[in-house]
């Protein structure tokens, strides 16, 4: 209720739309994609036996999560962009809450797993 103040006092009822109901609608759809997009189209790095791919415009629009195959493969891990070249929002907020102290035990993948897992 405080969110839907602040936002009809700063811009009425249109504000408390888009600030509400058309990011709550947009949330929904990204996770959808994520467990659609990412089964059919996309890269597969790691042997997990399911349809898992890793797909960058999906990793793009849910900050990290389109790296599904990686997911899946190390479904342990804070880390779903394993490459360099993957970006990972999520992951770079979860090392600045490692580095204050707020998040702790924080898992990765461990080398022998993932050279198991390999193809």
């Amino acid at each position: 209720m405080l969110l839907a103040a602040a936002l009809y006092a700063v811009g009425g009822f249109p504000y408390i739309v888009w600030g509400m109901a058309v990011r709550t609608v947009w949330v929904y759809h990204i996770t959808w994609f994520v467990n659609s997009a990412s089964h059919v189209w996309g890269s597969q790095k790691w042997n997990t036996g399911d349809l898992s791919r890793n797909n960058w415009w999906v990793a793009l629009l849910a900050f990290g999560e389109g790296w599904h195959n990686n997911h899946h493969a190390f479904e342990y891990s804070a880390r779903h962009g394993l490459e360099w070249w993957q970006l990972d929002p999520t992951w770079w907020v979860i090392r600045g809450l490692e580095a204050v102290g707020l998040a702790t035990k924080v898992k990765l993948p461990r080398k022998d797993h993932m050279e198991k897992l390999a193809f």
